[in-house]
């Protein structure tokens, strides 16, 4: 009996190990730590040797990823929302110097602490942020399914199989 739908082969589900070079959990891990202190998810995809298009790709097949992912861009909105208050407050001594040695040395860690600091691009992005929440979102993410809605869905692929394997015996007993 050949590869069936649902990816059985022989009435067995398959197996596959991870891909090779893939979405390890370590680069899940560093990526969502760098999308948290950045806001940036291509740098964050480079940061751990990988295309933007398959950390969206994963962010869209994998619904634990994607809630971490959602978690990570808050705390760097709430990062952001801090720098820009103490800002405000002329609490930034000592952020030229640190930008400046960023530069000097090529630091990628001081660009995550965030010696790169423009505020007025911090409040394009929270204003940004505001107008998507305003819209009744953030953005394309994954829709949550109540509890009746899962189990109905679930209800509905086992009646599916029952079916398959009814008339799949049906037809061996033809």
């Amino acid at each position: 009996m050949g590869a069936g739908a649902g990816g059985k082969a022989g009435g067995r589900l398959q197996v596959r190990k991870a891909a090779k070079g893939g979405w390890t959990p370590a680069k899940r891990v560093a990526f969502l730590e760098h999308l948290a202190a950045t806001c940036n998810v291509a740098a964050s995809a480079r940061a751990v040797g990988m295309a933007p298009r398959g950390a969206h790709a994963l962010k869209a097949r994998d619904a634990v990823f994607a809630a971490d992912w959602a978690a990570a861009i808050e705390a760097a909105y709430e990062t952001l929302e801090a720098r820009l208050l103490a800002y405000a407050l002329g609490e930034v001594e000592g952020e030229a110097e640190a930008e400046s040695e960023a530069e000097a040395d090529g630091d990628a860690e001081a660009e995550l602490r965030g010696a790169h600091f423009d505020p007025r691009v911090a409040v394009q992005a929270l204003g940004f942020r505001r107008r998507d929440a305003a819209a009744g979102g953030r953005g394309p993410s994954c829709k949550r399914a109540t509890i009746a809605e899962v189990e109905a869905a679930l209800v509905a692929k086992l009646d599916a199989i029952a079916r398959r394997g009814q008339a799949g015996a049906a037809e061996d007993g033809s």
